[in-house]
């Protein structure tokens, strides 16, 4: 028994590992982790044999064997000190990291740790157990630098992280939204996408900065907030030469890069979990209701946790629907604890809509379009046992952490294109949990895409293929001349122009520029429309989303299953009379057209809430605020020049966006905090009272006084304890 599969399959199988054999397998380890090229092959027998002994299938009188074998693969986090002697326990030690509370690093962990505690700048492409994110924490513990941005490419990873770094708030103070100001007498921590980076004006001195999935730099991604990732990197590298950027999966960076800012580039496949790749069937079954029945029959034989990977929202939302009678027709599956988020969901949602039926069988799904404070929930619940299977898509996949011991792949597809490698093995990175799950399944339903590296690009460094709205963010000593004829047209504009259109990061500059004609070549027209300030009429709204809508969306850029301008624009003004998400289902409910369009009760109820859910989500919290404020500057420049009545979009905006709370309660939204929580509050407290103070008197309070649910009242203490 030698071959690695070989060994693999035995150790996968085995009833029981007796002495014997597993002394060969310790002595077959040895010779494997003595050997560079073998050397993750070893590590992999290593946790794998862990697994086996956690299980009770291993001779006890060789578990000491394995615990050597443990530190000698630098597995240090798994190794147990009381049965290490000599040099392995002085190794162990040196492992420990100073400034986190029992946290032991493994080899590779360390090094980087080294890297960054020396000031280095470190760029890490490393699998999804590698534990990337533990160094983030211990570069905060440390107290190293004063005033440090973390950018996470979505609000999820953004709550996940403040979440682990509130315990430091005795250091540093945690920024989280746009609207707040550092505290200049003590230490900022910004937690901020990338856009927000762009927008945020009151930054002090930045010491250190954070890129979590750096990938997203790339536009070869087809992420469409790549452009506004690259500005916010250009931003605060004016700060700082000092930076942590981790990520999986990247063969290579940009020279410029690496040479241009002396970074640590570390490229590894150390993994701390071991993961099997199951086919589920030996034939293709391409049409879902060929795979339903084979998946459900699956996951009632799995008893851990699992996340069931689906194309898109309406397929996670409808198997979860449909498996939810499966399972109660094969097993007793009910739990008492998601009670608090059933009761939520009915009052703020729809009492018959699905999630609050499948939490009690702890069944759920993860999608874009779920309330943020809702996703985060159902991601706790997952990670706390008390949802078992969690339909998904690739919001949840891409970088939050879970307890996920199995993972499904259930379609081969992201939305409406193939997943590619990249895609793959980010999706598969996530079954299994250092110190949770020894050893992840990955059951598929398709084959993995042709392997496939790699290799990242950065426009605002490389420049050859970045779009015109990333170089017009560059000052023209940082442009290269292969690059000058591209900004030709763009300097020929006036100087204020050119400001206006870099302030409106990330939209296309041809779009903007066509606006500004559209209006001056309609100016009697839009004259009469445009010059609103506070709530419009329809009337007035529409050209607004009618120019954004033709100018400002890209070619293939999701609508958030809006058809048209018209139709968001009745939306938006619906959404500003009601100000409720239950508001809106129960109007559309209620109404003809979506009576007509699914006379099926059940399904309507299903598809309403996910249709507003969606607009909520993608156009009042993210696209059409951005879009409003684009407008208002473009529209404000042409009227001006033309001495004009111009309009002002940005209370619109802000109502949208902090769902028509004062600034000091739209913050609380901001930390995981629903917001019918914050509206159920707005009476009891004045609009100007400082936010910290807010935060104070809400630590003090009676929370059930302000006519909160138990959900909302757990929401509140858990985030600002």
């Amino acid at each position: 028994m030698t071959d690695y599969l070989e060994i693999k399959d035995y150790i996968s199988k085995e009833k029981f590992i007796d002495f014997e054999n597993s002394f060969k397998l310790s002595n077959i380890c040895s010779r494997l982790l003595r050997d560079k090229l073998r050397e993750s092959s070893g590590r992999d027998i290593v946790i794998r044999m862990l697994d086996a002994c956690q299980q009770k299938r291993v001779e006890p009188a060789t578990y000491g064997v394995w615990n050597d074998l443990t530190e000698a693969a630098g597995l240090y986090p798994y190794a147990d000190c009381r049965h290490l002697k000599g040099s392995a326990s002085i190794r162990f030690e040196f492992h420990k990291s100073p400034y986190l509370n029992d946290v032991y690093f493994h080899e590779e962990q360390l090094d980087i740790s080294l890297n960054l505690m020396d000031g280095k700048a470190v760029v890490l492409s490393a699998p999804t157990s590698f534990g990337k994110s533990l160094l983030i924490e211990e570069i905060v513990a440390s107290n190293k630098y004063s005033n440090i941005v973390i950018i996470q490419p979505t609000l999820a990873l953004l709550d996940e992280t403040r979440k682990k770094l509130n315990k430091y708030r005795d250091r540093y103070d945690l920024i989280v939204s746009t609207g707040q100001q550092p505290d200049l007498t003590k230490n900022n921590i910004f937690l901020f996408t990338g856009e927000r980076v762009v927008e945020y004006s009151n930054f002090p001195k930045i010491d250190f900065f954070v890129i979590d999935e750096f990938y997203k730099l790339s536009l070869q991604r087809e992420d469409d907030r790549a452009i506004a990732l690259n500005q916010a990197f250009h931003k605060l590298s004016k700060f700082t030469n000092k930076f942590y950027m981790l990520g999986p999966l990247v063969r290579d960076v940009p020279t410029e890069l690496k040479e241009g800012f002396n970074v640590s580039w570390v490229h590894t496949n150390f993994r701390t979990v071991a993961v099997d790749e199951i086919s589920v069937t030996a034939r293709k079954l391409n049409k879902i209701e060929e795979r339903q029945p084979v998946l459900y029959k699956l996951l009632h034989s799995l008893n851990e946790p699992t996340l069931i990977y689906c194309a898109s929202p309406q397929t996670a939302t409808r198997l979860a629907e449909e498996f939810l009678p499966y399972i109660k027709s094969k097993e007793q599956l009910e739990t008492d604890a998601n009670d608090d988020m059933i009761e939520w969901t009915k009052e703020n949602i729809h009492p018959s809509w699905v999630l609050a039926k499948s939490l009690k069988s702890s069944i759920a799904f993860h999608h874009g379009a779920l309330p943020r404070h809702l996703g985060s929930s159902v991601v706790d619940a997952f990670n706390k046992g008390a949802i078992k299977y969690l339909f998904c898509t690739s919001t949840l996949i891409e970088g939050v952490n879970t307890t996920a011991k199995n993972i499904v792949l259930f379609d081969r597809k992201k939305g409406l294109k193939p997943i590619d490698y990249f895609d793959y093995q980010n999706i598969a990175g996530r079954s299994g949990r250092m110190k949770r799950h020894f050893i992840g399944h990955v059951f598929k339903f398709f084959d993995e895409p042709p392997q496939k590296e790699f290799d990242l690009d950065i426009p605002i460094l490389t420049q050859e293929n970045a779009p015109i709205e990333v170089l017009i963010q560059l000052d023209s000593t940082e442009l290269k001349d292969s690059v000058a004829s591209r900004m030709a047209k763009f300097l020929e504009l006036s100087t204020d122009e050119q400001q206006l259109f870099r302030n409106n990061v990330g939209l296309p500059l041809e779009g903007q520029i066509n606006i500004i004609k559209t209006i001056e070549s309609q100016l009697g027209r839009f004259s009469g429309l445009l010059g609103w300030n506070s709530y419009p009429s329809y009337q007035e709204l529409l050209p607004v989303v009618e120019l954004a809508w033709n100018f400002l969306l890209k070619p293939g850029e999701s609508r958030g299953g809006v058809l048209s301008a018209a139709q968001l624009a009745a939306t938006t003004i619906k959404y500003c009379r009601l100000k409720t998400i239950r508001g809106l289902i129960e109007s559309d409910l209620a109404g003809d057209f979506w009576i007509n369009r699914e006379p099926d009760s059940k399904k309507r109820i299903s598809k309403v809430v996910f249709y507003n859910l969606n607009i909520y989500r993608h156009w009042f919290q993210y696209k059409l605020p951005k879009f409003l404020r684009t407008i208002s500057l473009l529209q404000k420049h042409v009227f001006m020049k033309k001495g004009a009545k111009y309009g002002d979009y940005g209370f619109l905006a802000s109502q949208i966006e902090g769902g028509f709370l004062p600034n000091n309660l739209s913050v609380l939204l901001e930390y995981d905090i629903p917001l019918s929580a914050a509206q159920k509050l707005k009476g009891y407290f004045k609009d100007d009272l400082d936010f910290k103070d807010l935060v104070m008197r809400l630590k003090k309070a009676d929370l059930k006084t302000y006519g909160l649910n138990k959900y909302e009242i757990n929401k509140i203490k858990s985030s600002i304890s």
